[in-house]
């Protein structure tokens, strides 16, 4: 393995080998001359130094650390600085993480309880130190070979009662959205109980061998998390026991006051239901139903259903596109963290009260021989690439998961962007109807961006701390519309390389996402919850004329455009349950106005369509929506009906676009719980045969479409709580970020 600091001396200490990379630091295995001893040390990639953000939270750890002296939680044993870059010296843990034991399968209920009770006295003493984790998930959970596990990673831990720590993190939620609590993911005031629900995710996945929300996107499941019961353990994992079930889903309560008060009570509370079953009972199984619908309602959810119970499939109900004159209306000013996510109940004032050292009863588990395999220990500094918000959610819908993802970003007067107001007669005569030159050229700045390339792809080109010079072709585009957070609302925005300038094209209280410009550049599809659930709607480019295109109780949303413009393509959540249907829609041209018809149906979650560029295929996402490693590419023949699967593998694999040319479908495929951007051939071989991974970044990638030509790529790409849109060549060189304030689900404007 090939590494600038393998074999040399940082500090005292001889680098021998390289852990692992996470989304903020690297970690290696290093001798201490001194003491003669392994040690594991982490250190902060060069491309961070000048963000002082990753050095603020570098150092912080450090401090939150040194006071936090538990049995079970990593030590620290020095720190310093190498050319510049800081780094930490803490305990080398041979056994890999408990992230690693889960890539097995689900654990045994012993390894399940002894993980249990030694992290939860540990979380404990922490919330008695008043420090919250904020990011405790398996790959944080570090094990020795003798069965230890120890809590690690507290790079955005926050000291309870303390503004100035929430000073150095980026604007939004931080953490990671499938082990993020509901408050947490909504920006709420947060307290211990947070950690417990995300101590009750790893009892789940501990039970299962699976998380109990998946999703395409980071805000997607952070949807999930606020306004979805979790699936039963039992469903998932037939073997354990209706008590332990019952633990796991008090733990995973909406409502903090409704959890476990302390993680050591929920750790009793699973030892018991292991040992003593029957004492615990079935509550679940013995309830009456409207009980359980009351318990569910109070929670913020809906009733429970008789099983095989499926509502009546509505016919879509459409309405004609007429125009409707454009009223923008000034938000209100609102938390930029998730805003439209549906409220649960929040903390309660003088209820919670963090345990005392008294409390605390630290245990140790029985030691035990090699027990462990020690693996690679991927996934140690994982500093949440989550993702801060994108789109909001419809207050009543529980099953609305599968959009994608999530922003924060803030207006930087020095960023050069110029913005553009829709509601500025004098903007739109500026950007709108004027036709930038097609001989521009493009200057993008060029932004390092951390990357790990895979095994299968060579690494991407980058130029650091340069400007890139991108000359467009003669019939290369130079806007690009997306929708990105502005004062706690989300809006679309049309944004211009030649003069970088950000144009706003809607402006309302809602939230307007996943825009889609009609193959004559004149009009936008997107959705929006205008009424309280998302249906689609057109606009013109100029930010008038706002049409609705669809009136129902239903979820609609990602449309597509057919490369005629007469078709927009999408996705309808008509029974209810989660398994999207894909229906097309006539906008323009012969035929009627408003048809609708139902192009696949198969009980299955189907989503983000796609024409071709000759309009004969539809590629689109395909799978069980409760297993995301079920999620194949498909590809349908409009005409015949025939689909067949592109992928064929046990990873998810999701937003799917063709190429221009109709010969490459570009997708989006997560391997190791973090996206990346692949190809694979339209033609001919078995499903999956010749895929490539083209871009394999620090952050989430996702969001990506091809420019006209198919000569670029656009997409963005989330880190640490931030998105930001990236513009590469089609074969994932030259990346560089585009000079917006940020934004998501990028595609080019004719």
């Amino acid at each position: 393995m090939t590494d600038e600091f393998i074999g040399k001396q940082i500090g005292g200490y001889e680098v021998l080998d390289r852990l692992g990379v996470g989304g903020m630091a690297t970690v290696y295995r290093v001798r201490q001359s001194s003491m003669n001893r392994v040690v594991a040390l982490k250190i902060l990639p060069r491309h961070f130094m000048r963000d002082d953000t990753y050095l603020q939270r570098f150092d912080r750890e450090v401090k939150i650390v040194a006071q936090l002296e538990h049995r079970n939680i990593v030590p620290v044993f020095d720190y310093g600085e190498y050319d510049g870059q800081p780094y930490i010296v803490m305990r080398y843990m041979s056994g890999g993480s408990v992230d690693d034991v889960l890539a097995q399968g689900p654990l045994s209920l012993d390894m399940m309880l002894s993980i249990t009770e030694q992290v939860a006295p540990a979380l404990d003493y922490a919330h008695a130190k008043n420090v919250l984790h904020r990011d405790l998930k398996p790959s944080n959970v570090l094990m020795d070979d003798d069965g230890g596990a120890y809590i690690t990673d507290f790079g955005i831990a926050r000291i309870l009662g303390s503004s100035k720590g929430e000073t150095i993190t980026t604007q939004g939620v931080v953490g990671t959205p499938s082990y993020m609590s509901p408050e947490q993911a909504q920006g709420h005031t947060l307290d211990g109980r947070s950690d417990i629900y995300s101590l009750g995710v790893m009892l789940f996945e501990m039970a299962t061998g699976r998380r109990p929300f998946e999703n395409e996107t980071p805000y997607s499941i952070a949807v999930m998390q606020v306004t979805q019961q979790p699936p039963s353990p039992r469903t998932v994992n037939p073997a354990i026991s209706t008590a332990i079930e019952q633990v796991i889903l008090k733990a995973l309560k909406k409502k903090p006051e409704n959890r476990y008060q302390t993680a050591v009570e929920m750790a009793e509370a699973l030892k018991m239901a292991i040992e003593r079953p029957a004492a615990v009972g079935s509550t679940l199984d013995t309830q009456p139903s409207n009980i359980r619908d009351m318990q569910n309602q109070q929670e913020g959810m809906g009733a429970t259903q008789p099983a095989g119970y499926m509502p009546p499939r509505p016919q879509p109900q459409v309405v004609l596109p007429q125009a409707v004159p454009y009223q923008p209306i000034s938000p209100p000013p609102q938390q930029a963290v998730y805003p439209n996510l549906p409220p649960t109940s929040g903390n309660l004032p003088g209820v919670y009260r963090p345990p005392t050292e008294s409390d605390i009863r630290r245990r140790r588990k029985p030691r035990r021989g090699n027990f462990w395999v020690s693996v690679i220990l991927g996934g140690i500094i994982g500093c949440a690439l989550l993702s801060a918000v994108v789109v909001a959610m419809a207050f009543a819908v529980s099953n609305f998961i599968n959009n994608d993802t999530v922003p924060t970003n803030v207006t930087d007067s020095s960023s050069g962007i110029r913005p553009l107001d829709a509601t500025s007669e004098a903007a739109r005569n500026q950007l709108i109807p004027g036709v930038v030159p097609n001989s521009t050229p493009l200057y993008v700045n060029a932004t390092p961006i951390p990357t790990r390339p895979p095994e299968e792809a060579a690494a991407p080109t980058i130029t650091p701390d340069t400007e890139l010079a991108q000359t467009v072709g003669e019939d290369e585009p130079t806007r690009f519309i997306y929708f990105a957070e502005r004062e706690g609302n989300y809006d679309l925005y049309l944004f211009n390389l030649a003069d970088n300038s950000e144009f706003r094209v809607t402006e309302n209280e809602n939230t307007d996402s996943y825009p889609m410009a009609s193959p004559d550049g004149q009009r936008i599809a997107f959705q929006s919850n205008r009424d309280g659930d998302f249906d689609l709607y057109l606009i013109g480019i100029d930010g008038r004329d706002l049409q609705r295109l669809t009136d129902n109780a239903l979820i609609d949303r990602l449309p597509a455009w057919s490369p005629d413009g007469n078709w927009i393509v999408y996705s309808s959540d008509t029974r209810g349950d989660g398994n999207y249907d894909i229906y097309r829609m006539r906008v323009d041209g012969e035929g009627t106005i408003g048809e609708v018809d139902l192009l696949v149906s198969n009980g299955q979650r189907n989503s983000r369509a796609n024409y071709s560029g000759d309009g004969r295929y539809i590629t689109y996402t395909t799978g069980n929506k409760d297993d995301a490693n079920t999620w194949e590419i498909a590809v349908m023949e409009v005409e015949t009906g025939e689909i067949r699967n592109l992928t064929d593998n046990t990873v998810r694999d999701y937003s799917p676009t063709f190429s221009p040319d109709g010969e490459t479908v570009l997708f989006v495929t997560d391997g190791e719980g973090r996206a990346a951007i692949a190809t694979i051939p339209f033609s001919g071989g078995d499903a999956g045969a010749d895929t490539r991974v083209i871009y394999d970044g620090s952050g989430y990638e996702w969001g990506v479409s091809y420019s006209p030509d198919g000569q670029y790529v656009l997409f963005n790409s989330e880190l640490d709580g931030a998105s930001t849109i990236y513009f590469m060549r089609a074969d994932g060189t030259e990346v560089s970020a585009v000079p917006t304030l940020g934004g998501y689900y990028p595609s080019w404007v004719r």
